[in-house]
């Protein structure tokens, strides 16, 4: 006899909606599509060929910016304010040349599809150029570049004081990769109440004093720092990124004064956060600016770096390895280092320093 086959929680159902006139509805409409898995396997996709440079004249019905994604489903924002949603079509004209075709915050170009429904359905047939983009190396050993968001003003790299506490060594990769991308940095630590306010402020002095990047302390329970951290925010599209259970989709609910995001708890058998978001998203923030949650992340392999240029994304190395005795020093083995003789009489901060060594290391792997 066969067993018969249970499922595990509840099956959401979907109904189908004769338009997307507010973003709750169409953001609603991704979180139950992303609830039932419903996620096409490799042989269901779409092959779709790239072909470089813009779409001709005449091709492109409407354009627009992603805002969302959800399975194979891309949420398009077009110019005047509707949503469609999207696949790649058959052929797509990309002007970048980066790894992933497609991102959420992506100029697009796409055509209208009638499927015989008042839902707005359309193809994406053109990917404009990235002025920025904040991605990481994919997961695998031949993985290429995964561009996580694109076209956006700033990162604030979202870090806790504890549960879980903050993580120099992924604090500094997130520098390298915002440097990369062409992001300007700031560092918010949230959770603020669970530790002492001036030992972390002490302990992250050399990201404020020496690198001049802005650290806002932030507690969402006890609204400390809010109103100082959405006004380093506005007006600005900025993507929040960091690993799970910081409180990233907290802070933007703190920020926008409305239940944007789910939130969640951090795990006690792990302690580790448990992934809530499991896509990028963009906000449009009160009074102008956007904000972009993008899904935790426990580590960030930086893309497309030699080993050798790691130290140019060092800052606090900038005075001392012009002095080193060879041009070419990696700062780790050569004598007459410059740089690692200012570690050892503690000019050049050693926990950065021991940052630099394992990053050079992971390039090399």
């Amino acid at each position: 006899m066969k067993k018969k086959r249970v499922e595990s929680g509840k099956k959401a159902k979907i109904k189908q909606r004769k338009s997307y006139s507010t973003e709750e509805t169409w953001l609603e409409e991704m979180d139950v599509r992303s609830a039932t898995g419903r996620v096409q396997s490799k042989k269901e996709e779409t092959r779709t060929m790239i072909k470089a440079g813009q779409a001709p004249e005449g091709m492109i019905d409407a354009t627009g910016h992603v805002m969302a994604v959800g399975g194979r489903t891309w949420y398009v924002q077009t110019d005047s304010g509707e949503v469609y949603e999207c696949l790649p079509a058959g052929t797509v004209y990309a002007v970048h040349e980066d790894s992933s075709l497609l991102a959420v915050g992506d100029h697009v170009g796409i055509v209208h599809v009638d499927d015989g429904t008042d839902i707005h359905k359309g193809s994406i047939i053109e990917v404009g150029k990235r002025t920025s983009q904040l991605s990481r190396k994919g997961i695998g050993k031949h993985a290429g570049e995964q561009v996580i968001i694109s076209n956006v003003d700033s990162i604030l790299i979202v870090m806790s004081a504890a549960d879980p506490f903050y993580n120099k060594r992924l604090l500094d990769r997130y520098l390298i990769a915002a440097e990369l991308g062409k992001l300007e940095p700031l560092i918010c630590i949230n959770k603020i109440e669970l530790m002492d306010k001036d030992l972390i402020a002490e302990d992250l002095a050399v990201y404020t004093d020496v690198l001049n990047i802005p650290v806002i302390f932030t507690s969402v329970a006890e609204g400390i720092g809010i109103t100082t951290l959405t006004d380093a925010l506005h007006g600005h599209s900025t993507v929040l990124s960091g690993p799970s259970g910081v409180g990233k989709s907290s802070l933007i609910n703190a920020i926008t004064g409305e239940e944007l995001q789910r939130t969640g708890e951090v795990s006690e058998r792990t302690w580790k956060g448990k992934h809530v978001t499991s896509s990028a998203r963009l906000f449009a923030m009160p009074g102008g600016g956007f904000l972009a949650d993008t899904p935790g992340l426990r580590e960030l392999g930086i893309w497309d770096m030699h080993p050798d240029d790691t130290a140019f994304y060092f800052h606090d190395f900038d005075a001392w390895y012009p002095k080193c005795k060879f041009t070419s020093c990696t700062h780790r083995h050569e004598p007459d280092c410059a740089v690692k003789k200012a570690v050892e009489e503690e000019l050049i901060d050693p926990e950065r320093y021991v940052s630099y060594l394992q990053i050079v290391e992971s390039l090399e792997e």
